[in-house]
């Protein structure tokens, strides 16, 4: 079921969030797939992965979007034709998207006590002033806020540790400032976070004011 629809966070930025309890049928009775999208449910073996694809479908649907509308371009990144912005994401039990006006990245991530192990692959020296490097919640807000960044900038030559920067937190947690220094460029970046006990979901938009 759709636990979290918000509209117009930031400018002109929704998002949703489907806590998946359903059943394959439940979402094979309740949307009308697209070839494209049957082609590829069907190369999935994992039942949790085809419910996090169906889920994400769900959620589509909810904005009133026509699957055929979805693409994916030569990265695998989503597309849509009518000309607005898409971003998906999925973890354990959970699916989710932003639609935006402009673009904007969204990460889910459920909390895995192996995030503490790799954290030195993400976390810079300046975050560590700002977080609990031992916190497996804040070390996941982190790699969540960053895999949302990523996903804005659509290429895979990018280090988190190195081009990722989380300069602040806000409102508890809430809210983060976040720089992208890359190719001797600056892109600033604004980040909505919601935190909860089994996941946390990070929503990032460019902050045109600080660009």
């Amino acid at each position: 079921m759709p636990i979290q629809i918000q509209k117009s966070i930031f400018e002109n930025v929704s998002f949703s969030i489907w806590e998946i309890d359903e059943s394959e049928d439940f979402f094979y009775s309740n949307i009308s797939l697209t070839e494209n999208c049957k082609k590829r449910l069907n190369s999935m073996n994992s039942s949790q992965k085809r419910k996090q694809f169906l889920a994400v479908r769900k959620l589509i649907k909810l904005y009133d979007i026509d699957l055929n509308d979805l693409e994916y371009n030569p990265n695998g990144a989503p597309e849509l034709k009518n000309g607005k912005k898409i971003s998906i994401s999925h973890t354990n039990g959970f699916s989710a998207i932003a639609i935006s006006e402009k673009p904007a990245g969204i990460d889910i991530q459920a909390y895995r006590k192996k995030i503490l192990s790799v954290s030195h692959k993400f976390l810079n020296e300046s975050e560590k002033k700002i977080i609990n490097s031992k916190s497996i919640k804040e070390l996941t807000l982190i790699w969540s806020i960053k895999e949302s960044i990523y996903k804005t900038y659509q290429k895979s030559d990018l280090s988190f540790k190195r081009d990722i920067e989380i300069k602040s937190f806000e409102d508890d947690f809430k809210y983060s400032s976040v720089i992208l220094n890359k190719s001797n460029k600056k892109t600033f970046f604004k980040s909505k976070n919601i935190i909860q006990s089994d996941y946390i979901c990070s929503i990032v938009t460019e902050n045109e004011w600080a660009n």
